[in-house]
Parts: structure tokens; C-alpha cells; sequence
């Protein structure tokens, strides 16, 4: 079968942004080590993570079509 080039832009993109989202989630783990220790820890930096949380929390609903209230518990239940 031969590869149409839109068929080769889509696999392209895809590729790309399959390997952009992976570097994005190593860069989250770099900044998250930064705490790692505990001592540079301020209500700020808690406020920021928690926007975080919830923007991946919104992210993966969007992506995976699961619930947020089904990651939320999930999430919850690692931690009981």
C-alpha cells in the first residue's frame, strides 16, 4: 500500500506529538524533583501543583474519555 503524503503529514504529526507530550512529561518530573526534598515547599508552590493536578486531571478526561470523577477517585484511592 502506498503512503499518500497526507497520510505521511498525519503520521509525522503524530509521531511529533506523541514524542513532544512524552518531553513535557519528563520536564514535569525535572520540576517536581526540584521539591523532592521538602525544603523549599510554600503554600505557592502547593497552590501551583494543585493547578497543575487538576489541569492533568483534565487533560487525561479529555484524552482518555474516562470521567473526572472516575481519575479523581482513583487518584483518591492511592492515597487510603
Amino acid at each position: 500500500m502506498a503512503t499518500t503524503p497526507n497520510t505521511q503529514h498525519m503520521m509525522d504529526a503524530f509521531r511529533r506529538t506523541q514524542a513532544d507530550i512524552a518531553s513535557l512529561a519528563d520536564w514535569i518530573e525535572s520540576e517536581l524533583e526540584k521539591y523532592a526534598d521538602g525544603d523549599e515547599v510554600t503554600w505557592a508552590s502547593v497552590g501551583s501543583l494543585e493547578h497543575v493536578r487538576e489541569n492533568l486531571i483534565e487533560t487525561l478526561a479529555f484524552f482518555s474519555g474516562v470521567a473526572r470523577s472516575e481519575i479523581q477517585r482513583g487518584l483518591d484511592e492511592l492515597h487510603t
